[in-house]
């Protein structure tokens, strides 16, 4: 379980526009797969939890977004 104050605190750090991506993210079946980027770096720097991914060739599935992530984007973004 991730501490719903780190969840909230990360997200209200970010910008309008790495909200939009993360929606967009979470909205993806799982796994969830991001290339590294800002919103990565914040998530690792706001210590939330990711997985590696196994290098495929494609940027975007270096790091994974787990779902306990996902679900709070998905409700946040709707609140918002």
């Amino acid at each position: 379980m991730i501490d719903e104050n780190l969840l909230q605190a990360w997200w209200t750090g970010l910008s309008p526009g790495l909200r939009e991506r993360a929606a967009a993210i979470a909205a993806r079946p799982s796994p969830r797969g991001m290339a590294i980027d800002d919103l990565t770096a914040s998530m690792i720097l706001a210590g939330l939890p990711t997985a590696r991914m196994v290098w495929t060739g494609t940027p975007e599935h270096l790091v994974e977004m787990l779902d306990g992530v996902a679900d709070f984007v998905a409700r946040a973004s709707t609140a918002s």
